[in-house]
């Protein structure tokens, strides 16, 4: 049984980024930006959701690229015409993903990560019906 002086004194303080209140240890030094746990979850969830958008991204390019070479060695003016078509399409995919992922930066949301994440599914899904 820990004696009486052995104690665990906390401090109630207030999380800079949401208000929520959380608990630190009594004479804990502030330094840096002392974050509630629920904004380190949140920070982490958009983390990997902007690694995600990322690793999509490098596909939709190197599927644009593809779409380029095969325009430039093209015979027709039809199929010249479905390639440049393709690529219009996929840049409007990365365009929306680059969007996407200012909006992950600057949200600080639970609720808004997830539309984004939903968002996201369903322009991949959308990305590989095109494809």
């Amino acid at each position: 049984m820990p004696e009486p002086n052995d104690k665990l004194i906390v401090a109630l303080v207030e999380c800079p980024r949401c208000g929520n209140p959380f608990m630190i240890k009594k004479g804990q030094k502030r330094s840096g930006e002392l974050i509630c746990d629920n904004c380190i979850k949140l920070e982490q969830r958009k983390k990997q959701l902007a690694d995600s958008v990322i690793e999509s991204q490098k596909k939709i390019e190197s599927s644009i690229k593809g779409y380029k070479s095969s325009l430039r060695v093209a015979k027709s003016q039809q199929t010249k015409q479905l390639y440049f078509d393709k690529i219009k399409k996929t840049s409007t995919v990365l365009n929306k993903s680059v969007e996407l992922l200012k909006k992950i930066e600057e949200t600080n949301d639970e609720k808004y990560i997830e539309q984004f994440k939903k968002l996201f599914e369903k322009m991949k899904k959308e990305y590989a019906e095109n494809k």
